[in-house]
C-alpha cells in the first residue's frame, strides 16, 4: 500500500533529523581533535558543495543553469538559510549555554507556521499550534533549560539565537518554493555552492587547521582519521539529511516539516548516550516522550485533514 503525503513527507524528515542527530556526536569528536567549530562549518559545507556540484554537473548540468533572478534566490538560501544559521548557533553557544540556545532555535516552527498562515495564507490544522509550543516545553526538558541556566544570560546571545531560529525558518519557507521548480538535490547543490563561495570568501582555505584534519580521533572506540569524519559530516551530516528534508518539505510543506525536525536534539541525546556514554536524567526521558507525542500530534492531525480534503 503506497504511503500518504504526509506519512512519506514525514518519514523522510525523520530520516534526516536521525542522521543530524548523529552527526552532532560525529562533529563533537571532530572539534575534540582541534577543529574550531566555525572550520568544521566551512569544511562540512565546502565538502558537500564539491560533491554534489560534481555529481549534478556530471548528471544533469543543465539544472544548474540560472536566470539573475533565480541566482539571487539561491545565493540568499545557501547564505542565509544554509551558512546563516551554522554561524549564528556557533556564535550563540560561545556566550550562551547550548540548550538555552537550542530552544530559542527551534522556536524556527513556530515562526513558519506564523508566516505559512498569515503570509501565504494557508490553514493549518488547529493541533499544530499546540503540538509546536508543547515540543518547545518538551525540548526544554530534554536539553535540562534549567540546569543551563547560571547566573545572567547573555543578551546577545539571546539575539543571536534568535537570529539562528528565523535562518531556520528562512531555509525551510524557502525550500518550499525552490523546490516547487527544481529537484531537492539540485536546490541543495546550488544553494550549498553559493554558501561555499560566502564561507571561503570569510575564512580563506589556507588558514584551515589541516594538521587537526590530518590527525585521528578514539572518540567512538576506535581510532578513526579525522578526515574521514569530515567526509561523514559532508556526506551523512549535510548532503544526505538536507535532501531529504527539502524533499520531506515538497511533500508536507515547511510547517510540517520543521515541526518533525524538532526530534533531532532527541536522537542526539540518545546516540550521545549510546556512544559517549552520556546519562538521561528520568525528566529528560519524559520531555524525549513529550516532544515525540507533540510531534505525532501535529502530523496524524495533518495526515486527518489531507485525506477529507476534497
Amino acid at each position: 500500500m503506497a504511503l500518504s503525503r504526509t506519512a512519506s513527507g514525514t518519514l523522510l524528515v525523520a530520516g534526516a533529523a536521525a542522521l543530524w542527530g548523529f552527526n552532532g556526536t560525529v562533529s563533537a569528536l571532530v572539534m575534540e581533535a582541534g577543529v574550531p567549530p566555525s572550520r568544521l562549518a566551512e569544511a562540512r559545507i565546502v565538502l558537500a558543495a564539491l560533491l554534489l556540484l560534481g555529481w549534478l554537473a556530471w548528471r544533469d548540468r543543465a539544472a544548474l543553469r540560472l536566470t539573475r533572478r533565480e541566482a539571487l534566490a539561491f545565493a540568499s538560501f545557501g547564505i542565509i538559510g544554509l551558512v546563516g544559521v551554522q554561524w549564528l548557533y556557533f556564535e550563540a553557544i560561545s556566550r550562551i549555554p547550548i540548550s538555552i540556545s537550542l530552544v530559542i532555535e527551534y522556536s524556527a516552527p513556530l515562526l513558519v507556521a506564523l508566516w505559512v498562515r498569515f503570509a501565504w495564507g494557508r490553514r493549518l490544522p488547529g493541533a499544530v499550534w499546540a503540538a509546536i509550543p508543547l515540543a518547545l516545553v518538551g525540548l526544554a526538558l530534554v536539553l535540562d533549560l534549567q540546569g543551563g541556566v547560571d547566573g545572567r544570560l547573555s543578551a546577545l546571545g539571546v539575539a543571536l539565537s534568535l537570529g539562528a531560529a528565523c535562518c531556520y525558518a528562512y531555509y525551510a519557507l524557502h525550500a518550499e518554493r525552490l523546490a516547487q521548480h527544481r529537484s531537492a538535490t539540485a536546490v541543495l547543490a546550488i544553494g550549498l555552492g553559493f554558501g561555499a563561495v560566502a564561507l571561503l570568501v570569510a575564512q580563506p582555505p589556507w588558514s584551515f587547521p589541516f594538521a587537526a584534519a590530518a590527525g585521528w580521533s578514539d572518540g567512538l572506540g576506535v581510532d578513526l582519521p579525522v578526515w574521514l569524519m569530515l567526509l561523514w559530516v559532508s556526506v551523512l551530516g549535510t548532503i544526505a539529511p538536507f535532501a531529504m528534508l527539502i524533499a520531506g518539505v515538497r511533500l508536507i510543506g515547511a510547517d510540517g516539516a520543521s515541526v518533525t525536525a524538532m526530534i533531532e536534539p532527541l536522537i542526539a541525546g540518545a546516540v550521545a548516550w549510546v556512544l559517549l556514554g552520556q546519562s538521561l536524567s528520568p525528566l529528560q526521558i519524559l520531555g524525549g516522550l513529550v516532544v515525540l507525542v507533540a510531534v505525532a500530534w501535529a502530523q496524524v492531525s495533518r495526515a486527518r485533514a489531507e485525506t477529507v480534503a476534497p
